[in-house]
């Protein structure tokens, strides 16, 4: 191999380095808020590919010369990326669930708001769980965790031509599993709520006079907030454990993939 041909292989194999880290840092939450911008996230993963590069340089990957090929190999490593991205963030997608949940019975859903972290409208409690969760996922070095998967991933999956099994019943699956998950942090909410529903009821047996309409909503209201405020104490627990079952579901996915 002459100079021109070792120097196009390592930047071919940079660059397919590169799609994969540039697809997880997109939509992984910490490194892929909306907040930052694209540049920065492309930096990052620029330097995150640099950083592995020997590591994958050592297993002496396959590249074809041929464009399709090439391109095909491109667009694999790319959609492996955001997939792994996209599974790292179904744990916002899980806080978003809740807090919607939580919301809609305490009467919160007219007033969402934009979530900082993927730039969309959300309800309130759902940007405030996320946020949290996000906060907790630095303060406990979880990032490092997540560039450990990837860089873990080319084990199971190194860089070749050959495609990988996308199947449809894990994704479906996961979905089941996260709206799950979004129901059992809600749930202490929905019983407090359901206490407040229950007193107002007895009261308005005791004093039939009282208008129960006035005082249901400031009542479930109270409740709830004050249980959201009890589970606070509790919430890095909850996303330790969720952020477990998303790591979890990643090395599934690799080890369903690399059969």
């Amino acid at each position: 191999m002459n100079l021109s041909d070792y120097l196009q292989w390592n930047l071919t194999l940079f660059m397919l380095i590169f799609s994969r880290w540039a697809g997880m840092v997109m939509l992984a939450p910490v490194f892929g808020a909306k907040g930052v911008p694209a540049m920065i996230r492309l930096g990052l993963a620029a330097g995150l590919s640099f950083v592995v590069y020997p590591l994958i340089q050592a297993q002496n990957p396959v590249i074809p010369n041929e464009l399709l090929p090439l391109i095909g190999i491109l667009v694999k490593e790319t959609l492996l990326g955001l997939t792994i991205g996209f599974i790292i963030n179904l744990l916002s997608m899980v806080m978003q669930g809740a807090g919607q949940l939580i919301d809609f019975q305490l009467g919160f859903m007219t007033g969402n708001v934009v979530d900082p972290i993927n730039g969309m409208q959300s309800p309130m409690t759902g940007s405030f769980l996320a946020m949290i969760a996000t906060m907790l996922l630095l303060a406990t070095n979880s990032h490092y965790y997540i560039i450990a998967a990837v860089t873990k991933s080319y084990e199971f999956l190194p860089i070749n031509p050959v495609g990988v099994n996308y199947g449809a019943e894990f994704f479906i699956e996961i979905t089941g599993k996260v709206l799950s998950l979004s129901l059992q942090i809600a749930m202490p909410v929905f019983g407090a709520i359901l206490l407040a529903d229950v007193g107002v009821g007895l009261l308005a047996k005791i004093v039939p006079q009282l208008n129960m309409f006035s005082v249901i909503f400031p009542v479930k209201i109270i409740f709830g907030l004050a249980m959201l405020y009890l589970m606070i104490a509790f919430f890095g627990d909850t996303v330790s454990r969720v952020f477990d079952i998303t790591m979890q579901w990643i090395f599934e996915l690799f080890r369903g993939w690399s059969v």
